[in-house]
């Protein structure tokens, strides 16, 4: 497993880090199948040292995050699989993410 900086995990647009047998992440990316979106996974202990997800998304957001998934849409931070269902749900009709019936 290659070290990853935090200016490689900023340049995903659209990004997943997942972890094997997590039910939420592959709700999640069950989600994002469904609406076309093309996004990369990250997983932890393969790709990506739990450490570095931890310093990524506090130093880029401010939060302190422990779980999987976490999930980056069109370079924004959303968090995990219920803000992600919460984030599309806000959307309305016509925006990038919108128009999605869950």
């Amino acid at each position: 497993m290659s070290e990853m900086t935090i200016e490689q995990l900023s340049s995903y647009q659209n990004l997943v880090v997942t972890q094997p047998n997590c039910p939420f992440c592959v709700r999640a990316k069950a989600i994002l199948d469904e609406r076309g979106t093309e996004y990369t996974t990250l997983v932890l202990g393969q790709d990506l040292p739990k450490t570095m997800m931890v310093d990524f998304i506090e130093q880029t957001t401010g939060n302190l995050v422990r779980t999987v998934p976490q999930i980056i849409l069109d370079g924004q931070y959303i968090g995990g699989h219920d803000d992600l269902v919460a984030f599309l749900e806000r959307q309305v009709e016509g925006d990038a993410f919108g128009g999605f019936e869950l």
